[in-house]
């Protein structure tokens, strides 16, 4: 097979799975690395899907041997006088890379275990080496020049991948950060001393706490270390100024009682941290000789911990789209629309999952500054107005009331009641059981309202197979699939399917057909284990619509959804 050459900038989570990826793919990759491991860095809570990608990399013996802590769900004490909520993990095992718990880390560690295996396989890594300029204007390409210590020399490979963070040497020189308006935060934290409190199933969870000026991440991690972070609005920053970080720090986490009271009388170990630059995204990910990954790429708001899976996720599909360029080197363009679309896809489904709990906390706490800011109920928000999610959104405000402006919050408002605790305090007693009869209900009420449909109706006169692309799960190689579209080039991506699969949907536009007429058609054509959930997404795309025994429409509310939970992973 053709073998392509590969520079990594950056031998962080993104940068350490990207050249992992393209070792086993049989390419040649060296990475560069300005710093020197370990190192500190933010981001310790994790997403099931994350260690999934590790477990397929082979390095779960690692990762147990080090003992970080379990992390079984995210516990929220979101909202004022709202009771707690979890988001459990718990999922059917339905593979072996199938996880229904994450961990939670300290980074210095963690990363310096990947860079371990990167460099245990057999991959050239150059610490203390900083790449200071990249050249990607060559066709056939690219050039880098790098310095280690008062030496630089020059650098040629067939692609580079951009795995270097906030500070991405190619992002900033490309000049297409974009920052966003919405997110206008920062984070100020520290670590205290604390034994983990809770013994039951809220033990090794990570907690979300609001309060009037923001709200509060707390991750306890192993040797009864506890990271705690302030996340508030950009405009406190002369406050920070004025007091100092330390004092800044203390006198605003004592507002958050709930926070405080988890905390006890724990002794901050730390010093104070602080980030700017919260969230932002770049015009494009990929293109040409190059591809962008993880904090290089985007970064947003934390409060679902999504941004080592974001990492890890892009440096899976860069590396599987370098492979696909040079096996096909006629599909590049192509490879790179996959890149783009799939990348700012991810991205914009946690933009728009954190909107929506953003939105319903800012109808329960006090109308400061950071929740007011924070509140989506205007359709001509112009901080949203490039953010595609919110474009469908407003699109559909007058066609489909159940996605409108006006009823966003309520999509965070049933995902908390799926999770609500039975107590209105945090309680030792919460069990991960007593939420299964909110799960049940809610499936019931679902395939309650998709049963009435006894008319479905495509959107279109054609249903079309279009070619798209998908990682394999196991041998990470990125190859081509079909997906559903209509004439219109509207599609649904996430399962692929084929012509036996197009031909049912087909019959939708010429013969009245149920709902559960079609769920027969497709488990009877393979389709068992999905058959419910390409419909429901086919819904969400706009694809489907469906209407009862009076003629009358059928609303299916639109989930918030976010990769890295479940069964389903991207990668």
């Amino acid at each position: 097979m053709k073998r392509a050459k590969v520079t990594v900038i950056g031998a962080g989570p993104a940068g350490c799975v990207a050249a992992l990826t393209l070792h086993r793919l049989g390419h040649e990759v060296e990475v560069y690395e300005k710093g020197h491991f370990p190192r500190y860095r933010v981001g310790e809570s994790f997403l099931p899907g994350t260690l999934s990608v590790l477990h397929r990399l082979g390095l779960q013996e690692k990762i147990d041997a080090a003992g970080f802590v379990k992390k079984p769900s995210a516990t929220f004490l979101w909202g004022q006088d709202q009771a707690p909520w979890t988001f459990s993990f718990a999922t059917p095992k339905t593979a072996p890379w199938v996880f229904d718990h994450a961990i939670q880390v300290r980074r210095e560690e963690f990363d310096a275990l990947l860079l371990g295996e990167v460099r245990e396989r057999g991959i050239a890594v150059h610490e203390g080496t900083a790449v200071t300029d990249v050249d990607v204007s060559g066709p056939d390409g690219v050039t880098l020049k790098v310095r280690q210590g008062d030496d630089s020399r020059v650098v040629e490979s067939d692609f580079v991948i951009d795995a270097g963070g906030a500070g991405s040497p190619l992002a900033r020189q490309l000049k297409i950060r974009r920052y966003d308006e919405f997110y206008k935060n920062f984070a100020v934290w520290s670590y205290f001393k604390r034994k983990e409190p809770f013994e039951g199933d809220l033990k090794g969870t990570t907690f979300s706490i609001t309060f009037e000026d923001g709200w509060v991440w707390m991750i306890p991690l192993k040797d009864d270390k506890y990271s705690v972070g302030l996340v508030v609005d950009r405009s406190m920053a002369g406050k920070v100024k004025e007091l100092g970080p330390e004092r800044f720090y203390r006198e605003t986490l004592a507002k958050a009682v709930r926070a405080t009271a988890i905390l006890g009388d724990a002794d901050m170990i730390d010093e104070v941290r602080i980030v700017h630059d919260w969230s932002y995204d770049s015009e494009w990910f990929s293109a040409g000789r190059y591809f962008l990954c993880g904090d290089a790429a985007c970064f947003t708001d934390p409060l679902f911990s999504q941004g080592v899976h974001l990492a890890t996720q892009s440096a899976v599909c860069a590396a599987a789209g370098i492979d696909r360029i040079t096996r096909h080197e006629d599909e590049r363009d192509a490879v790179h629309a996959w890149y783009n679309r799939s990348y700012r896809e991810t991205y914009e489904q946690y933009h728009e999952f954190l909107a929506s709990f953003y939105t319903f906390a800012s109808f329960t706490e006090p109308e400061s500054e950071f929740w007011l800011k924070r509140r989506i109920s205007e359709s001509d928000d112009d901080r949203l107005s490039r953010l595609r999610w919110f474009n469908r959104l407003v699109a559909d405000d007058s066609a489909n009331p159940e996605a409108s402006v006006a009823d966003f919050r309520d999509r965070a408002s049933t995902m908390i009641a799926i999770g609500r605790h039975q107590r209105k305090d945090l309680s030792d007693e919460f069990s991960e059981n007593e939420l299964n009869f909110a799960r049940v209900r809610w499936i019931s009420g679902l395939t309650k309202q998709l049963n009435r449909i006894t008319r479905l109706q495509w959107t279109g006169d054609e249903v079309r197979l279009k070619p798209y692309y998908k990682v394999e799960p196991l041998s990470f190689r990125l190859e081509r699939k079909q997906v559903l579209a209509n004439e219109d080039d509207l599609d649904m991506i996430k399962f692929p399917v084929g012509e036996e699969q197009r031909e049912i949907f087909q019959s939708v536009t010429k013969e009245t057909v149920s709902y559960r007429t079609l769920i027969k058609q497709l488990n009877d054509s393979g389709m068992q284990e999905v058959s419910s959930q390409i419909v429901i997404r086919l819904f969400e795309a706009g694809l489907l619509s469906g209407f009862d025994k009076k003629d009358e429409r059928v609303f299916i509310q639109d989930r918030l959804r976010f990769d890295g939970v479940g069964v389903e992973y991207e990668v």
